[in-house]
């Protein structure tokens, strides 16, 4: 089947969530991805447990890394280096997540690389940039939410302490796969390859506080945290359904709107309330009208809900747990929820549908060294007996010390 990106070859060295994150959505889309793992310190996403090869078998692996092979290599060893620089030159992107100058340590620098393929695309995105004061600093999205200032957005009103969003990695990773496809495109028209720095932080800024960083250069007010609520809309927010730990939410942008929730909920007498007749006076009569939300919304299941005030012209969405997506009739019918077709099991798909080039899960992530021999003797041209064993007693993981 004809994909998107089929005959684009990735090398990925990255780790974690962010990188490989980018480097499974140019898998989805058809991309020969090769994850290169260190054996010593195994990526964080197969887990903490070296035990009946349960890093072989860690959900989230098998769904970050789908559709990728897996290649062991040890970087500090000249032989392997020797390996990575021949797959440097089968390669048309590599993409690194490490602090700036590991991979340089390791003697692959840019110059070396595009010295291997003049035409490379390079991406490599720390979590600060290669420049500035924190460049040197590593950082996981634990760090990079506050750093970013996206942190600052995600309290409660009047509430001090701010609350952990915990999705920079996926929108950093998306910020990353779009640059590769921009520079795969310009590579087409130029022939030119790209060495692209992607400062993680920044991404953050750009794709979720930006509005708030150009509203005070223009000389607002510095944006406070809202909870749940809007500073244009009125009513919106999130409101308890009956169940343990069930939610709905809602958003009302217009007068007439807020008549059609008043009816929905049984409250007329809201509706025809002149105080709330406007944005302004439902946004300073808030908690009353949550209050009488709330008083409807537990009275029913957050599915009923939501189909209730949709019915009614709401903007109204259920808040889904694990098995509420995997069950969704709504996904279900769009094609959603993959099956991959190495039987590993049902994978989420994508937010968007190519017409032509539809999304597939060929296989689970890999297991460690999965296509050691393959990629090895096809690729690198080593022959089978130069292809060295993983032995467990050479095994580490991200969680041991150092």
């Amino acid at each position: 089947m004809a994909t998107a990106l089929h005959g684009v070859r990735v090398l990925d060295f990255s780790h974690d969530w962010a990188g490989p994150h980018a480097t499974r959505l140019l898998a989805d889309a058809g991309a020969d991805v090769i994850k290169v793992e260190y054996p010593r310190r195994l990526d964080g996403m197969r887990g903490g447990h070296l035990e009946d090869e349960r890093y072989n078998r860690h959900p989230r692996w098998w769904q970050l890394h789908r559709n990728k092979r897996s290649l062991t290599l040890d970087l500090t060893r000249a032989e392997h280096r020797d390996r990575a620089l021949v797959l440097v030159r089968w390669a048309d992107v590599v993409v690194d997540s490490s602090r700036p100058g590991v991979l340089d340590s390791l003697g692959l620098t840019w110059e070396v690389m595009h010295g291997q393929r003049p035409d490379l695309i390079l991406l490599q995105m720390s979590a600060f940039g290669a420049t500035g004061p924190d460049a040197q600093y590593g950082g996981y999205g634990g760090a990079i939410e506050p750093t970013s200032g996206v942190e600052a957005f995600t309290g409660y009103e009047g509430e001090e302490r701010p609350r952990r969003i915990r999705e920079l990695d996926v929108t950093n990773g998306i910020a990353g796969a779009c640059a590769v496809i921009t520079a795969l495109v310009r590579r087409q028209a130029t022939g030119l390859g790209a060495h692209i720095d992607l400062s993680q932080t920044e991404a953050a800024i750009s794709t979720m506080a930006g509005d708030a960083f150009v509203a005070v250069a223009a000389g607002a007010a510095e944006s406070r945290p809202l909870g749940n609520r809007h500073p244009s809309f009125a009513p919106h927010g999130c409101y308890p359904c009956r169940g343990d730990d069930r939610w709905i939410v809602l958003s009302v942008q217009t007068d007439d709107e807020w008549r059609a929730l008043c009816r929905a909920i049984e409250r007329p007498d809201l509706g025809t309330n002149p105080q709330l007749s406007h944005v302004a006076g439902r946004r300073q009569h808030a908690d009353l009208i949550d209050d009488a939300i709330s008083t409807w919304t537990r009275g029913r299941g957050h599915r009923e809900a939501m189909e209730e005030l949709q019915a009614g012209g709401i903007r109204a969405g259920a808040v889904f747990d694990a098995g509420d997506v995997a069950n969704d009739p709504h996904l279900a019918a769009r094609g959603w929820l993959l099956d991959a077709e190495d039987g590993s099991g049902r994978y989420p798909g994508a937010p968007f549908k190519f017409a032509t080039d539809p999304v597939v899960v060929a296989r689970r992530g890999p297991f460690l060294g999965e296509h050691d021999m393959e990629i090895s003797t096809d690729i690198i041209s080593l022959a089978p007996d130069q292809v060295e064993q993983l032995r467990v007693s050479d095994l580490g993981t991200a969680f041991d010390p150092e």
